[in-house]
């Protein structure tokens, strides 16, 4: 796993983390939604990326011949 990967991956576990714990304190709700979505957002993010490279991987390029 890169540094870019480590540092995604731990941007996103803040986020959900933030989220869940900013829910408990009086108050902070608007914080938390608001946390928690950007974890959640960084996630799908993450796997339409993975679908995108899959499919750039099994298609073939235009101009390429078999």
């Amino acid at each position: 796993m890169g540094t870019s990967q480590g540092v995604y991956a731990l941007v996103t576990f803040l986020g959900i983390f933030l989220g869940i714990i900013l829910f408990f304190i009086d108050g902070m709700l608007l914080w938390a939604i608001t946390f928690f979505i950007v974890g959640l957002i960084l996630i799908i993010i993450k796997i339409m990326w993975g679908f995108a490279g899959w499919a750039d991987n099994v298609t073939r390029k235009i101009g390429d011949g078999e």
